[in-house]
């Protein structure tokens, strides 16, 4: 009886101590500026896969979705069926009126939604390094459609460099602004590069409230995947069909090897670019004991086969040809490819994302 009433107070004082959850009760009007058919969803990427929460006919240029209530604000999308397009809004407590723009889809109106209003503030703060990639790139199409190659390296060079500052920017914008609601969606759809210490700094920094949003608890598992397979961890091993439909496990391909885990794909077009790197690396270094193992990211077997021959890449080929839900790619935390690992021969971690100059350094390095 004791242990009972002992039990019922530490759950009184566990209940006193935890804060209360608030649902958010959200409204969804769409106002069009033309008269359309068809029908309207509310849904949400989840899992890989669209999950819709309500669907509508559209008629007369306006539309209300039912009332709803989620737990966090989150980014849903409006898809206009017959427009084809999706568009995106951060579903918050409230009516939230969507006006929106036919002929200017960037031009369409969201308010009434508090998450969205942060939301849009980041993306114009943005909008300075969109424009000048914009404007860099149509100067690298001329240079390129003109046979300018040196002016095209040179136009690439000022890209990345922009893509590097603008990438610096989202770090300091979501350690800095750590209570704003929005910050571990902004996180969590551009730490696709960052490094395990980068998005440590910035999620330990977060206020706990937003230790409630859905991508908070995507971030702390991607940062738990990343340290299991970083620089000195042991490789984790997997294994997949290859192109004849035989599996092949890394553990015993890779054993007494330098092997380069290669995540490609043959849709991927700097995955296609840096294949003659790896090519000439594999062709220098295979008889002193590399080897690489591609995995592929693509869904059409025919298309991936195809640019195997193509781009004459002789070794090993794995696929499970689930596009970005590639298990070996979860695995490994691989959001974006080209990545790569590179395994000593007695399977431990001892490089990642080697590519161009630094993958044939390392190799120089370990086969001089």
């Amino acid at each position: 009886m004791k242990k009972l009433v002992y039990l019922f107070v530490a759950v009184l004082i566990m209940g006193s101590c935890t804060p209360e959850k608030k649902q958010l009760n959200y409204v969804v009007k769409v106002s069009l500026d033309t008269v359309v058919d068809g029908y309207a969803f509310l849904q949400k990427r989840e899992g890989g896969e669209w999950k819709v929460a309500d669907s509508v006919q559209m008629a007369d240029g306006m539309f209300t979705f039912m009332p709803g209530v989620i737990d966090y604000p989150e980014m849903y999308y409006v898809f206009l069926e017959d427009f084809r397009r999706n568009v995106p809004v951060f579903l918050d407590n409230g009516e939230i009126l969507i006006e929106y723009n036919k002929d200017d889809p960037g031009a369409t109106v969201i308010t009434g939604s508090a998450a969205q209003a942060e939301y849009d503030d980041f993306s114009n703060q943005l909008t300075v390094f969109n424009d000048e990639l914009r404007s860099i790139y149509q100067e690298y199409r001329a240079a390129k459609d003109s046979g300018d190659m040196e002016q095209a390296e040179q136009l690439s060079g000022k890209m990345d460099d922009i893509y590097e500052k603008q990438d610096q920017f989202i770090k300091d914008y979501a350690y800095e602004n750590n209570t704003k609601l929005t910050v571990p969606y902004i996180a969590y759809r551009n730490s696709y590069s960052w490094t395990v210490d980068e998005m440590e700094k910035i999620v330990n920094n977060f206020d706990p409230a937003l230790h409630a949003a859905p991508e908070y608890t995507m971030l702390t598992d991607r940062i738990e995947v990343l340290k299991r397979v970083d620089i000195g961890q042991p490789l984790v091993d997997f294994t997949m069909k290859d192109t004849n439909d035989v599996d092949v496990t890394l553990s015993e391909v890779s054993k007494g090897k330098y092997m380069l885990v290669d995540f490609w794909a043959a849709w991927c077009g700097p995955c296609r670019a840096e294949n003659p790197n790896v090519v000439a690396c594999y062709n220098d270094y295979h008889e002193k004991g590399f080897d690489v193992l591609g995995v592929s990211f693509d869904r059409e077997r025919d298309k991936w086969i195809k640019a195997i021959h193509d781009d004459g890449l002789t070794w090993h080929h794995v696929s499970d040809l689930q596009y970005w839900d590639n298990a070996a790619g979860k695995l490994y935390g691989i959001r974006s490819i080209p990545s790569n690992i590179l395994l000593s021969p007695d399977g431990t971690i001892i490089g990642r994302n080697l590519r161009g100059d630094d993958l044939r350094n390392k190799l120089e390095e370990l086969m001089p």
